[in-house]
């Protein structure tokens, strides 16, 4: 891995990111979603194409992984998100590096790209069902996957930054958006992580919402806090194991991913542009790296057989 980068905006893309954070979520039903597993079919092992392509089409149900294929280089990877075959890094846009991602007004890119291969960066990872089970049931705990999904997600961040003030593990309400949002009170940590997808470069580093009003275990509390949000869902499950694949979508919070693809344990896939909301307006910004790939503890994994 090289250069640093981060994860860490704030969790509603538009509420806490483009102004209208004085909207409340509190008349939210505060009930926590039902996790569904979304194919029927167990994913099989395809020895003929390569580990990460593997990873893609098993995270495919989860809308993760779409436009992947094997390249003859796999420098080459590219979800063809852009269009036309034409990277951003080689359209000569004047784009901002910082270390392996780099950022660039979507403004400036092709108006004519395929919405549906804009998945973000996402942890994939296999999950004993008993792991998971709610009590007494056979349904998915919610509670307890956030649990699977947030200990690893703060081990491989502090693996690269120290110590982090977290202030928990919480359910937005609005979860269409994301479920597994991590709160963490670190004033310079924020300040960097926000002005990462800032227009300006000067974000005041945090937002200051009642967490009761935004989140389904919020406590009736204000203080100065960013997040890191991840949407997760249950893809499928896989043949002979029949762990399930747990999919998690890094939806904000993009200063860290290179943290989380360094150091995460399990399965994290890269796509090599994906655009997100400013921190300080309401423009939209494009977030690229060198090229698509899959990270397993640190290691990368070529889109290439």
């Amino acid at each position: 891995m090289k250069g640093t980068t981060g994860l860490l905006l704030t969790a509603v893309a538009c509420a806490l990111l483009s102004g209208c954070a004085s909207t409340s979520e509190s008349s939210a039903p505060a009930a926590y979603p039902t996790l569904k597993v979304l194919s029927d079919t167990p994913y099989v092992w395809d020895d003929s194409i390569s580990e990460a392509l593997n990873v893609a089409r098993m995270a495919q149900p989860a809308g993760v992984g779409n436009g992947m294929r094997d390249f003859a280089d796999g420098k080459l990877a590219t979800t063809g998100r852009i269009g036309g075959g034409t990277r951003a890094v080689d359209a000569g846009l004047g784009l901002l590096s910082q270390g392996l991602f780099g950022v660039v007004s979507m403004e400036a890119l092709n108006a004519g790209v395929n919405r549906q291969l804009d998945w973000k960066p996402a942890i994939v990872q296999f999950v004993p069902p008993k792991d998971v089970q709610a009590d007494n049931t056979n349904s998915v705990s919610l509670q307890k996957l956030q649990k699977v999904v947030s200990e690893r997600v703060k081990t491989s961040i502090e693996s690269k930054f120290g110590k982090i003030d977290w202030a928990g593990v919480y359910s937005l309400k609005k979860d269409d958006i994301s479920n597994v949002t991590l709160v963490m009170r670190n004033q310079d940590v924020c300040k960097n992580a926000m002005n990462f997808i800032s227009t300006s470069k000067k974000h005041v580093g945090y937002v200051e919402l009642n967490y009761k009003d935004h989140y389904i275990n919020g406590e009736d509390k204000v203080e100065k806090h960013c997040v890191i949000a991840l949407k997760s869902k249950i893809a499928g499950t896989v043949a002979h194991s029949g762990d399930l694949i747990v999919v998690s979508e890094i939806v904000s919070g993009h200063f860290f991913t290179e943290a989380i693809a360094a150091n995460h344990p399990d399965y994290v896939i890269i796509p090599d542009f994906f655009s997100v909301n400013a921190s300080d307006s309401a423009k939209e910004i494009g977030i690229y790296s060198d090229y698509a790939y899959v990270s397993k503890a640190g290691k990368r994994l070529m889109f290439q057989n």
